[in-house]
């Protein structure tokens, strides 16, 4: 405690570190048509909240501008219960889903724009614009139906995977700790537009429905993280 209490008097961000890496992580909130529970609705992403992490490289060209460049992935998993239909009353019957998660990835690079909140500018606020590429792999569904003498086949769709533009807006604060490390914390909304070419649903033994399907994966990401200085 001591040192960190020296540090913290003797620093100065006057003299702030250009270059530095970072770490965030914490939970993904999906929004919109993504987040959507509305099993009929075919904009519906039926995502649960997920996690994410971010890791990163910025540079600063002055106190109050620089560049960012960063990965981003996120886990989301599948509302299961709003693909628990109702069976006829009386049938005896059971419904089971199996589902995996919604898997994105993106690398993308923009500006950042810091304002310093206190006279000594250890603790700042912080904007960020990022745009670049994300890959998106959708959940395999898998929905078993067991009902006695009845043929009603089961039906699979398997993950589909594709490759969109996508961009994060972000409003974080920072503080400092010292010379080369920092604490924030931060908010990021996300977006991308996702067109999968060929969505496969195979109902029993017959032929499979193939089409394409677009799904906005809009999320708020919520994190803590740390910046080390290089």
């Amino acid at each position: 405690m001591l040192l960190l209490s020296a540090s913290l008097t003797t620093f100065s961000q006057s003299t702030y570190t250009k270059s530095s890496a970072f770490i965030g992580l914490g939970p993904s909130i999906p929004i919109g048509d993504f987040g959507s529970k509305s099993a009929t609705d075919e904009k519906a992403g039926l995502a649960a909240v997920g996690f994410q992490l971010d890791l990163g490289y910025q540079y600063r060209f002055s106190k109050y501008v620089g560049a960012i460049a960063m990965l981003k992935g996120r886990i989301n998993g599948l509302a299961k219960e709003t693909l628990n239909y109702s069976l006829p009353t009386g049938s005896g019957g059971s419904l089971s889903v199996d589902a995996t998660t919604w898997k994105t990835g993106a690398v993308l690079a923009g500006l950042t724009q810091y304002i310093p909140l206190t006279k000594s500018e250890l603790f700042t606020l912080e904007f960020r614009e990022a745009a670049g590429v994300q890959i998106t792999a959708s959940p395999e569904v898998d929905v078993q139906y067991n009902i006695a003498g009845s043929q009603t086949p089961n039906s699979r769709q398997p993950s589909e995977s594709a490759t969109s533009f996508a961009y994060v807006l972000g409003l974080g604060f920072q503080y400092q700790l010292n010379s080369h490390l920092g604490l924030k914390i931060y908010g990021d909304f996300n977006n991308s537009n996702v067109r999968f070419e060929d969505v496969t649903i195979n109902i029993g033994d017959s032929t499979p429905l193939v089409a394409p399907n677009k799904q906005k994966t809009g999320t708020i990401d919520l994190g803590v993280g740390l910046t080390i200085g290089l």
